[in-house]
């Protein structure tokens, strides 16, 4: 009786066990994808801004319908004009920085994003060193298993009070 009652039990028990650690393992291991892909997209802008934008065009979809509204302005579609966009800001920006701090993400099964505070220095060829700090929202879509950037939205209305940007 009791083999017959583990074998009726067993398979409804194996399913809630699984049911209860598999979407939160999944969740977590996106998450922590999420992140990994957020670090490397800040390691290849940094590449971008030092003139090798191969590493950038990397972490992000090619798709259509990518978008890219940077801190300094405009509204870039499509991975022609997003690509356009960062080769620009390398173009006037040379040897520039950036990092991202704070970051906090979310994740689903096949999108998720996470939101940071980007700080910076950047420098115009004719200019002095210019300090940043901005937030920034970036937007991943799950793509053939990897994780592939297609949004990134910064901007600069920090205020300067708030002690998380200091």
């Amino acid at each position: 009786m009791a083999i017959v009652a583990s074998m009726v039990l067993a398979p409804p028990l194996a399913q809630t066990a699984r049911a209860q650690s598999g979407p939160h393992a999944a969740s977590k291991a996106n998450e922590n994808a999420i992140r990994s892909a957020t670090v490397l997209f800040y390691e290849a802008f940094n590449t971008a801004l030092h003139g090798d934008l191969d590493p950038l065009s990397a972490v992000w979809s090619h798709r259509p319908d990518v978008s890219n509204l940077s801190a300094a302005g405009g509204h870039a579609m499509g991975w022609n004009e997003v690509a356009a966009g960062f080769r620009n800001m390398a173009r006037l920006y040379p040897g520039g920085n950036i990092t991202q701090r704070d970051m906090t993400v979310v994740a689903g099964t096949d999108m998720g994003y996470s939101v940071c505070t980007e700080t910076g220095q950047l420098r115009s060829s004719e200019g002095p060193m210019v300090t940043f700090n901005q937030r920034a929202t970036n937007i991943f879509r799950l793509e053939g298993g990897t994780w592939k950037l297609i949004h990134h939205h910064a901007d600069s209305n920090l205020n300067n009070s708030d002690p998380s940007t200091r």
